[in-house]
């Protein structure tokens, strides 16, 4: 398959990709939120272990964010992109204002 057939393919996928790519976002920024928080199964018993969770969380997250933006608009899957954005930026902001909100 040429490049340009793979790239016709990708973006015929746009709307299924996204639905698939929203549902995993949603999954991980919870998991990594908990992470970065020390949430259930991710607590630290000391400062330096608390520390390097949350790093590690922050590293996972951004890599994820750029790696998924960079091959979502390579492949020119434009609501794939935004669908992406938006389910790994909105719901930790919504846990956060729970989270105080209580």
């Amino acid at each position: 398959m040429s490049g340009i057939g793979l790239w016709r393919r990708a973006r015929r996928s746009d709307h299924p990709c996204a639905v698939v790519a929203g549902a995993v976002n949603l999954l991980l920024s919870c998991v990594l939120l908990s992470m970065a928080i020390g949430g259930p199964f991710f607590e630290a018993t000391t400062r330096a272990q608390e520390t390097s969770a949350q790093e590690l969380a922050f590293r996972v997250f951004g890599c994820w964010l750029v790696g998924g933006l960079v091959l979502f608009l390579a492949l020119g899957m434009s609501r794939t992109a935004v669908v992406h954005l938006l389910t790994l930026f909105l719901p930790p902001a919504v846990l956060i204002l729970v989270l105080l909100a209580l």
